[in-house]
């Protein structure tokens, strides 16, 4: 009875439906995301940007391009499978990421470690992270993003 009751009080307060965070953008113009390394040889960046409902991949994207506004992406986009692959991952960015200042979080590639990137245009916003792996609080997401890669191959 007992628990019973603590769960009558508990109710309104486990009901209530909380306001979104401000910063966060509740959809996305696009979403690029992926790994570069800038000590490698071969293909040393792999990319895909989230558009609509489609998903395409990088066509030979280098790391100098990270820098630039025009990252080229191949025409042709992928499956339906994959497209709900890069819609989880889009759905599990960290809230917190969106506090980050664009740039670097960590200190990405310093080390020849590689980084993680990602790339958010919601309306005339555009927000960009390369993210060292070794920053604890984003480990878990880096290793996702790895997860979603493979899977994308």
């Amino acid at each position: 009875m007992k628990n019973f009751l603590l769960f009558l009080t508990l109710l309104p307060a486990l009901g209530c439906n909380k306001e979104p965070n401000p910063d966060i953008p509740q959809s996305f113009d696009y979403f690029i995301f992926g790994t570069a390394a800038g000590m490698c040889t071969g293909n040393c960046v792999t990319l895909y940007k989230l558009e609509g409902q489609n998903l395409y991949e990088d066509d030979n994207a280098n790391y100098l391009m990270l820098s630039s506004q025009d990252i080229p992406f191949q025409a042709t986009g992928l499956s339906a499978e994959k497209v709900a692959l890069a819609e989880t991952l889009q759905a599990q960015i960290p809230a917190n990421l969106f506090n980050e200042p664009d740039g670097n979080i960590g200190c990405p590639d310093c080390y020849d470690q590689g980084m993680f990137y990602m790339k958010i245009k919601a309306g005339d916003t555009v927000r960009e992270w390369r993210i060292d792996r070794a920053v604890e609080e984003y480990t878990t997401y880096c290793d996702l993003i790895m997860t979603t890669l493979d899977q994308l191959k």
